[in-house]
């Protein structure tokens, strides 16, 4: 048996959070025409090209409005490189005023792309903008520019916590930014979040677990979501196969990009000024 024989016959190792979460994410990408690539967006990112990789060509393209391209061509995750990346290879390049007044009112219902916010309520608003501290004052972050435009076109509407918590998970959000089932009429709009925890739905009935992930108690899961949201008997979110964890971890993310947005503090920095290197080493292609 050579190495390369070994290597394949080697035991996977079982998905952890990061990697639930970005399979989880690529399962409901799959169907887009094109996936907008938010900026900073690890998580979205490495889901994004694993849905394109995993359509072998002939699902999504990827939209990137850092780099302002269009493109099908294949590549791994990047964090500093990204933009660059994507310039390789892009089907089409466009000027952002181009984008917004000419393209995205034709990709109503084609597009897709997870959005991180600061905080996601019972009710599906999103608050990407502003959140009260301790002694109640609104502190002003950067938000997301056209967020209440991409409810208005993406269907469904996916959010992302990579920490699901009584924080960003609320009762009712500080301030509403974006309300995606609000965009549409009843029973129309639909809004799907993957967390560290599990899958939601919300609709204009209501919000509801879809599955938890494997290892999470009924317990957890009811303490870190808000009382009006449906937790009852769910199934387990189904895990990766084999198969698509090797392609993640050896041709789409292998430098890991994905654990950028679990790193806070100290950890962050480190990890940042590994991902550098890392990236500063490998060619483009």
């Amino acid at each position: 048996m050579n190495d390369n024989e070994a290597r394949s016959d080697a035991p996977v190792a079982p998905p952890d959070v990061a990697e639930m979460m970005v399979c989880t994410m690529s399962d409901w990408l799959l169907r887009a025409e094109v996936i907008q690539l938010g900026l900073a967006s690890a998580l979205n990112q490495v889901a994004a090209l694993l849905a394109q990789e995993r359509t072998n060509d002939q699902g999504p393209a990827l939209e990137d409005p850092a780099a302002l391209t269009l493109t099908r061509a294949q590549r791994p995750a990047f964090l500093s490189r990204s933009e660059r990346a994507a310039q390789i290879g892009a089907l089409r390049r466009y000027e952002a005023p181009e984008w917004i007044g000419q393209m995205m009112p034709r990709l109503s219902g084609r597009v897709r792309q997870f959005v991180r916010p600061l905080q996601i309520d019972a009710k599906g608003c999103i608050n990407s903008l502003r959140v009260a501290d301790k002694q109640g004052h609104l502190r002003r972050f950067a938000g997301l520019a056209g967020l209440a435009e991409l409810a208005e076109i993406a269907q469904p509407f996916l959010v992302y916590l990579p920490q699901q918590d009584n924080r960003c998970f609320v009762d009712a959000v500080d301030f509403v930014v974006a309300d995606p089932l609000a965009a549409h009429a009843p029973g129309v709009g639909h809004v799907v979040m993957v967390t560290d925890l599990a899958v939601f739905e919300f609709t204009s009935a209501g919000a509801r677990a879809l599955s938890r992930h494997p290892g999470v108690t009924h317990e957890q899961l009811r303490e870190r979501t808000p009382a009006a949201v449906a937790v009852g008997s769910v199934p387990w979110t189904p895990g990766p196969d084999a198969a698509l964890l090797q392609r993640l971890r050896t041709q789409i993310d292998p430098h890991r990009v994905r654990d950028i947005e679990f790193a806070s503090g100290p950890a962050r920095r480190d990890a940042l000024l590994r991902l550098y290197a890392q990236e500063a080493a490998m060619p483009l292609r």
